[in-house]
């Protein structure tokens, strides 16, 4: 007869394995409440300034990984911004309608 040796070079588990995986759930007492020293209810507060300066490398990223910036169209937006030509509202409406892309 042939014994099965282990699934894909894997030994079988020895009998009476790990006892400390068995020993952190005997620890537990029936009722939920641990009688050992197991530590439970971890907490982690992100501060403002911490959240902020995340939001800052995601966009510094998010800049190095866009394609360089054209000089030409950059002035010609200017110059349009100069001449009011950005106060018709169906433009605000694009440029809105753009940048959402972006910050969304």
């Amino acid at each position: 007869m042939v014994g099965i040796q282990g699934l894909g070079g894997v030994p079988e588990p020895k009998p009476g394995g790990p006892n400390k995986a068995r020993n952190e759930r005997n620890d537990i007492a029936r009722d939920g409440s641990s009688t050992s020293s197991v530590a439970t209810g971890d907490d982690v507060s992100i501060s403002a300034e911490a959240r902020a300066a995340a939001e800052v490398g995601r966009l510094a990223a998010l800049a190095k990984s866009q394609d360089d910036i054209r000089l030409d169209r950059v002035e010609q937006a200017k110059q349009n911004i100069e001449q009011g030509l950005y106060k018709d509202p169906q433009v605000v409406a694009k440029v809105a309608e753009k940048l959402l892309k972006y910050l969304g």
